[in-house]
């Protein structure tokens, strides 16, 4: 530091240059060079490619695993990815071995997450090691289906938020979804490769931003992420413990219902009654979900809720459908919850009645989820009635 002083008084005279700040970015950071632990287990994966930023969320969620038992709930994963800037909706798998053994089990998720895709998948690696010999492995996948162009994570009050999205797998219609520290949650058409701008930040908190695709019947989560505006991102606690027990599929049910109406309260909205006539059939679209091991609103060979809704029922109600997989109810609302796209379902302004159901998938060797159905109803016409119950025996 000395001669670089020498040097700049031997000329003109200069202020000292200091060093340029690293401003964080949401953005995807490919690398076809990961670190060597990880290159190996990257084979495995076909179409895997590693990403910096993903590897970067993978190591938040290990460095707050205190326990090797921990496990990794929605609220920790959203908040990695958000503390990382990684812009894609990544899934976290998780394996417990005995010292620096080769996760077998995870590399199975992974490559079955990959087979499935018909992009390419971002992989990331992390493990940590316990002093009881064991060793907790981490990793995260996402299918690459869009790229977001580089946003500041951090931003002050008052400054524009861009978003231009290239996507990057064909015949997908987009939306934008914004939830804002003030909500209500907004929706906008999107179109790719054109910057759209958020000038509307005059208020401090975090903005949560997700770009949907809609093929069809098909509804995919392409992107999420977060930028902070004018605060610091939240600090992560330590990841809990697995669960014992498997839960109560009936009172998960019952509690989703109470935490629905409460996050409706807290958005200004009245709560929805629950609707008994559609129980049976939230409830056989989340049992066909768990008896599958698959979440999606039209499954192969299966009819849909909505249709089955319109054959069985008159007059004929508006649903808007959630859909989740989780080890707890707690975890399930959460996945709804902290998705903007989702949550503007269960916080629907005209919604006057819900439906729940939730089923436990059958599995041997380890903990069961709990495959959870929320059906927010409108009725345009009146409440529906069985169509069987609306003629008399004679006429049917």
């Amino acid at each position: 530091m000395s001669l670089l002083w020498v040097l700049m008084a031997c000329g003109q005279r200069q202020a000292p240059v200091a060093p340029a700040e690293v401003v964080p970015m949401v953005r995807s950071r490919p690398q076809t060079s990961p670190p060597d632990f990880a290159q190996d287990l990257l084979t495995q994966v076909p179409g895997g490619q590693w990403d910096q930023s993903l590897a970067q969320s993978v190591s938040i969620l290990i460095a707050h695993a205190r326990d090797p038992g921990a496990r990794i709930t929605p609220r920790h994963a959203t908040s990695a990815r958000a503390l990382a800037g990684y812009p894609c909706p990544a899934s976290f798998v998780r394996e417990l071995t005995g010292s620096g053994a080769r996760p077998e089990r995870l590399l199975e998720e992974l490559t079955a997450t990959a087979l499935a895709s018909t992009v390419p998948v971002d992989v990331a690696f992390a493990r940590r090691d316990f002093d009881n010999g064991s060793t907790l492995w981490i990793a995260g996948i996402c299918p690459t289906m869009a790229l977001l162009d580089p946003v500041p994570r951090d931003l002050e009050l008052g400054d524009p938020i861009p978003t231009s999205v290239e996507l990057l797998a064909e015949g997908w219609e987009l939306s934008l979804y914004i939830d804002p520290p003030d909500r209500p949650i907004l929706e906008l058409p999107l179109q790719t490769n054109v910057a759209q701008w958020l000038t509307a930040t005059n208020l401090p908190g975090e903005y949560r931003f997700e770009v949907v695709g809609t093929k069809g019947k098909d509804s995919r989560v392409l992107l999420l992420w977060s930028v902070f505006v004018d605060v610091s991102p939240p600090e992560l606690s330590s990841l809990p413990r697995a669960e014992l027990s498997p839960p109560d599929p009936m009172a998960a049910a019952d509690a989703l219902f109470a935490s629905l109406n409460v996050l409706r309260e807290e958005a200004g909205l009245p709560p929805v009654q629950r609707f008994e006539p559609f129980e049976s059939l939230a409830r056989e679209q989340a049992a066909t979900m768990a008896w599958r091991g698959q979440v999606g609103h039209a499954l192969p060979g299966v009819p849909t809720l909505a249709d089955r809704a319109e054959k069985g029922f008159w007059p004929k109600a508006k649903i808007y459908e959630n859909l989740a997989a989780a080890p707890t109810w707690e975890e399930a609302h959460d996945l709804v919850a902290l998705s903007p796209g989702h949550a503007r379902n269960l916080l629907c302004e005209p919604c006057t009645h819900a439906s729940i159901g939730v089923a436990l998938e059958p599995t041997l060797g380890r903990m069961p989820r709990l495959f959870v159905a929320w059906e927010m109803l409108v009725f345009p016409d009146g409440e529906p009635q069985p169509v069987g119950e609306m003629y008399p025996r004679e006429m049917r």
